[in-house]
């Protein structure tokens, strides 16, 4: 049993590895963000209950994939501040009160 976990480890972070390279390196994405995040989470669930198989290379430990150089670089004036994995009404009302909080502390 521990080996086919351990084999679905390495098999949703090959492929999420290569879901990031087609977004970020190669702008061809081949499954949508939400069903990304659903292998990202399946991943982050074994690995949480399989802390043995740790992998500081893991998707879930790492951030996206490289830097595309098809775009500049530039440097923002302010924060850019991510949506995270919002898929309704709530997590986007969630996230207006996280950009509210340091507005209202000023």
């Amino acid at each position: 049993m521990s080996e086919n976990i351990q084999q679905k480890i390495e098999q949703l972070r090959k492929e999420l590895h290569q879901h990031n390279e087609n977004y970020y390196l190669l702008d061809t994405p081949t499954v949508t963000d939400y069903e990304f995040d659903m292998l990202l989470q399946e991943l982050q669930d074994l690995e949480a209950k399989h802390p043995e198989f740790y992998d500081e290379n893991s998707p879930t430990v790492r951030v996206g994939g490289g830097i595309t150089k098809v775009f500049p670089t530039i440097q923002h004036k302010f924060r850019m501040y991510s949506l995270d994995n919002s898929y309704d009404f709530d997590d986007l009302e969630d996230w207006e009160k996280g950009l509210s909080k340091p507005l209202l502390t000023r």
